[in-house]
């Protein structure tokens, strides 16, 4: 039962990311990128703040005692930023379609940097596929 609500739960995940895409680019044709990333991270950062008020009972950190976490949340922060940023920029030079490919590669590359930043196995299987994907990515530019 649990394996179906992961299922479940990410299927959804998914479906919503993706539903981002169209909005976020349709939203590109008015506003420049770094005031659509203020609009939709200040967005994001008040319903976060409502569920955890609502759902946590409270928004628990404690300076203190997770400096090195909040360090390292700052930094996911400035990737995210960036990662964003390039994605919106992106709209102007390809089709949704094409550019969402880019997305098959990040099983393998977590895969990668799960292996380098938390020592977690790497299996050759993961390897294979990024090849298999970068060939697949190729393929959809000829």
């Amino acid at each position: 039962m649990n394996k179906v609500l992961g299922i479940g739960i990410i299927s959804s995940s998914t479906i919503l990311y993706a539903l981002l895409s169209p909005l976020l680019k349709k939203a590109n044709v008015s506003l420049p990128p770094f005031t659509m990333m203020a609009v939709s991270m200040f967005s994001l950062f008040l319903f976060s703040l409502f569920m955890s008020i609502i759902f946590e009972h409270s928004l628990s950190i404690s300076i203190q005692g997770n400096k090195n976490i909040i360090i390292l949340l700052l930094i996911v922060g400035f990737i995210n930023g960036v990662a964003f940023w390039l994605g919106i920029r992106g709209y102007k030079y390809m089709p949704l379609g094409q550019q969402s490919l880019f997305a098959l590669l990040s099983p393998a590359l977590v895969g990668i940097f799960a292996y380098f930043i938390l020592g977690e196995k790497i299996d050759i299987k993961i390897l294979i596929s990024l090849v298999i994907m970068g060939i697949g990515l190729c393929i959809s530019f000829i």
